[in-house]
């Protein structure tokens, strides 16, 4: 059946618009429409041979004649009545503007109000499904998440604002529970790929025989077990956007070139593939040991560190912002009061003469574990001093390691009791995770758990 439309069919169509016009060369009406002459209140014969510009002073007409491209949706009056309009310019056959045709989309108050009330359904659903995206895959922290107002935040925060401007690979360092993942999300947050991606990998929780592939991806069918479709990598995934590599420090040595090529070269081989995948991603790394401590050892790549040490941030210990910690202890029970369905309503002055003496080893993660086990502990709407019980048994027995006591020289009772308290203290600076204080303590985990079992820490 041949494609077209006969001449009845396409005037009943345009007759049935609100309102169109057909214009010459010279911007005289050739043609307009029984919803023209509703529109206007002119009829036919008064319009065809006069200036548009005569009937309709605000007309968008002499754009289309100037710049030979079509005009949308432009707002127009024509007897004090609004209108949306557009215009597409007519062309001959040698390609000459010979004209141009116009019509009214919208028509009238009532039809703009309606235009209104849809456009801000659907941009209220498009912000709705944005907000939803950016929290399943965006950063989830910013700058107004990074609490105190010391020198050293006060510092860290003109730091961030300087790497949120770069695209360089940031590398930041610092002790177990001093914030580096919050600092990274305040980056990427800050930065023109907010919108984008930001992809958070800790490093440590992938086995070694996975890394290649978790990071890069692979192709249909690489290995036994694999997708039939493949699948894209941590790295694809962060594509035009950031990707967040904690406990870098922890990369395999087989996967160390690796990484650097991706830094050098920005693109990737995924496992089986045949062809290598360019990738613009931002690199925002990592970790609580020192990298050049690790790189006079032998054990990470001098030109890696390198790559990765392009923008350097130092993440305060939070003994070394102790003024911060009265606004933390606010923050904390704030949170966990939503949280915990509590009814906390500060700190006593005791209390926080104890928190202020501590020197917080697990950083602002062991005040928040202290906190909350506070909080739990308590029987009143005011923490006390010996709802920090568990906290100031660990500070006595830091202290007493410290200072050994005169007399006292039994080697096998001090070890023990020595053992018993690091371990605490680590599980303290691990916010509980079992996996990473037996990191911290450079044991297996199945060495910490016959530890605790020993020593009766549950």
């Amino acid at each position: 059946m041949e494609n077209h439309i006969d001449p009845q069919t396409m005037l009943a169509f345009i007759e049935g618009l609100a309102a169109m016009a057909v214009l010459d060369k010279e911007g005289n009406y050739t043609y307009v429409s029984p919803g023209w002459e509703r529109y206007t209140g002119h009829t036919a014969e008064e319009a065809i041979g006069r200036k548009v510009w005569e009937m309709v002073p605000d007309t968008h007409a002499p754009e289309v004649y100037k710049t030979g491209k079509p005009v949308f949706a432009k707002a127009v009056k024509a007897e004090g009545v609004p209108a949306f309009t557009s215009y597409f310019p007519r062309f001959d056959e040698k390609g000459e503007l010979c004209g141009v045709f116009l019509y009214v989309i919208v028509h009238g108050m009532e039809d703009a109000q309606s235009l209104t009330r849809r456009i801000g359904e659907l941009s209220s659903a498009v912000e709705f499904y944005r907000q939803e995206l950016s929290r399943e895959r965006g950063a989830r922290y910013g700058l107004d998440n990074i609490i105190g107002k010391s020198a050293a935040i006060v510092r860290l925060k003109e730091q961030i604002l300087q790497a949120a401007r770069s695209t360089s690979t940031v590398l930041i360092e610092g002790e177990t529970g001093s914030g580096k993942e919050l600092i990274a999300h305040s980056i990427h947050a800050m930065s023109a790929r907010q919108a984008a991606n930001f992809v958070r990998v800790n490093c440590s929780a992938i086995p070694a025989e996975l890394m290649e592939s978790e990071f890069f991806g692979y192709a249909a069918g690489a290995f036994t077990g694999a997708s039939k479709k493949g699948k894209m990598g941590r790295f694809q995934l962060a594509n035009g956007g950031s990707i967040f590599l904690d406990e870098v420090n922890l990369l395999t040595t087989t996967m160390q070139p690796k990484f650097l090529r991706v830094l050098q070269e920005m693109e990737i081989d995924p496992v089986g593939g045949d062809k290598s995948i360019p990738i613009d991603v931002r690199v925002i790394a990592a970790s609580n040991i020192p990298l050049e401590a690790l790189v006079e050892a032998g054990q990470f790549r001098s030109d890696l560190y390198y790559r990765l040490n392009v923008i350097r941030i130092q993440a305060p210990t939070l003994r070394e912002r102790k003024e911060d910690l009265p606004l933390l202890v606010d923050n904390f029970i704030h949170r966990l009061n939503y949280q915990l369905g509590m009814v906390i309503e500060g700190v006593a002055p005791g209390a926080m003469e104890l928190l202020m003496e501590y020197d917080w080893p697990g950083n602002v993660r062991e005040l928040q574990n202290a906190v909350e086990s506070a909080m739990n502990a308590a029987d009143s709407h005011v923490l006390r001093r010996k709802d920090f019980r568990q906290m100031e048994q660990r500070m006595q027995a830091r202290k007493r390691r410290q200072v050994a006591g005169p007399g006292d020289f039994r080697l096998r009772p001090a070890r023990r009791a020595f053992e018993r308290e690091l371990i605490r203290d680590a599980l303290a600076a691990a916010g509980g995770n079992r996996v990473k204080a037996a990191e911290l303590l450079d044991i297996s985990r199945t060495v910490l758990y016959e530890k605790m079992e020993q020593y009766g820490l549950k």
